[in-house]
C-alpha cells in the first residue's frame, strides 16, 4: 500500500443512503488530485466482497458506521480478519464516542465525523499507507475512549489470531511467540520478526498462557515442548 504515494489512492465507499453516497463520493474526489473513487455501494456485504476481490480491492475503504445489512464495524472486522491490504476508515454523522472503541477492536485505522473533511482526507492518506489516525477524537468526546486504532498490519495479526483462537487451540502466532522465547529471543526481537508491535507480542503470550493454564512463560514453554507443539 506504500505505492499509494506515487499514484492515485484508490478508494471504495459504502453508505446505505444513496443520496449521501453520491454526494460523499464527489466530495472525497475533490479533496485531492491523488484520490480516485473506484466504486461506491450501499450494502456492507457488497463492500466486503469487493475489498476481498483481487480485481476490485481498493487501497482504502471508507465505510459508514450505521448501515442496515451489515454494521460498519462488522464490515471492518470481516475485511481485516482476511487481509491487511485495505485501509479502513470509518465515518459517521453521530458522536464518535458511539462507535470509537468497537471500530478500533474491529480493525479500522480511523473514525471520523462526516463533516470533518480535513480529518477524512488525513485518515485516508494514512490508511493508504497502512497507518492509523488517532488524533481525530479530541476533547471531552474522546476522553472516555480507552482504545487506540491499530495500524493495518497489527490489527490483521490480532484479529486473524483471535479468529483462530476461538477454535480452542494455540494459534500459529501464539506458538511462534513461545517458540521464539524458547530460542532466547527478546520481546522486541519477536515483534520485529513477526512485523507486529511489542504490545501485540505480549497479547499473544497472555493468550497462550491462559489456554495452557501455565503459571509463567517458562511453564508454558515446558508444556508446549512436552506436547511437541514447539
Amino acid at each position: 500500500m506504500g505505492e499509494a504515494r506515487n499514484r492515485n489512492i484508490r478508494i471504495g465507499i459504502v453508505d446505505n443512503d444513496p443520496y449521501a453516497l453520491k454526494m460523499f463520493g464527489a466530495l472525497i474526489e475533490r479533496m485531492s488530485s491523488d484520490f480516485a473513487v473506484i466504486w461506491t455501494c450501499d450494502l456492507g456485504a457488497v463492500a466486503i466482497s469487493r475489498c476481498l476481490s483481487p480485481t476490485k480491492r481498493p487501497d482504502v475503504l471508507v465505510t459508514d458506521m450505521s448501515m442496515g445489512d451489515v454494521p460498519g464495524t462488522e464490515v471492518c472486522r470481516a475485511i481485516r480478519t482476511k487481509t491487511p491490504e485495505v485501509g479502513l476508515v470509518g465515518v459517521t454523522s453521530y458522536a464518535l464516542a458511539s462507535f470509537h472503541d468497537e471500530a478500533a477492536r474491529c480493525g479500522a485505522q480511523a473514525l471520523v465525523g462526516k463533516t470533518d473533511l480535513n480529518g477524512i482526507a488525513l485518515a485516508i492518506r494514512n490508511a493508504a499507507q497502512g497507518l492509523s489516525t488517532n488524533e481525530l477524537v479530541l476533547g471531552d468526546e474522546g476522553s472516555g475512549n480507552s482504545l487506540s486504532f491499530m495500524d493495518a498490519a497489527t490489527a490483521y495479526a490480532v484479529l486473524e489470531d483471535t479468529s483462530y483462537a476461538h477454535r480452542g487451540a494455540l494459534s500459529g502466532k501464539e506458538r511462534d511467540t513461545l517458540r521464539m522465547y524458547a530460542d532466547g529471543s527478546t520481546t522486541k526481537e519477536i515483534a520485529e520478526r513477526l512485523g507486529i508491535s511489542v504490545a501485540t507480542v505480549a497479547t499473544f503470550e497472555r493468550r497462550a498462557l491462559a489456554k495452557l493454564g501455565a503459571r509463567s512463560r517458562a511453564h508454558a514453554i515446558s508444556i508446549c515442548v512436552k506436547r511437541h507443539e514447539i
